[in-house]
């Protein structure tokens, strides 16, 4: 019995904590100061932890991400959401900080920043080149977008 409650007691111990599931909103609000904004626009989660981008109304919006921590080797982009309800959704492995924007309303302030673990020190971090951008989205459409070495996306 005490072999039993110490080897139960030993997985408890080192079984990881459950991911969790977050979600951003994409909205844009004619009467707010600012019309088009992600909520939150700050983020701090685990590892392994996903998040959820929603867009809330009836508008065109996007996520692209365009500095990512150094260990990240994949875009990360979603498609353009243009109803309400459309998602895209990204799990997070490479510990670090990310910032992404909404490229139709980047010029408007439409961005955000995730903190994966703890922040990125100076140089711990790659900006994405947006020149490469096309010619990657085109491979990411005929990749398997279920699971990836460092993240997963959803659609």
């Amino acid at each position: 019995m005490k072999k039993l409650l110490l080897t139960t007691a030993l997985m408890l111990a080192t079984t990881p904590a459950f991911a969790k599931e977050y979600t951003i909103k994409e909205v844009t609000d004619y009467n707010a100061e600012k019309q088009n904004f992600f909520s939150p626009d700050k983020l701090t989660i685990q590892p392994g932890d996903t998040v959820n981008f929603v867009n809330a109304q009836d508008e065109m919006h996007d996520v692209m991400f365009v500095n990512v921590p150094k260990g990240v080797n994949e875009m990360i982009m979603s498609p353009m959401m243009e109803k309400k309800g459309d998602k895209f959704s990204y799990t997070f492995n490479v510990p670090g900080t990310y910032q992404f924007h909404c490229h139709p309303h980047e010029a408007l302030g439409m961005k955000g920043t995730i903190i994966v673990g703890k922040a990125s020190k100076p140089g711990e971090t790659k900006a994405v080149d947006h020149h490469e951008m096309g010619e990657m989205s085109e491979t990411m459409e005929d990749h398997d977008h279920n699971s990836h070495e460092h993240g997963e996306h959803r659609h």
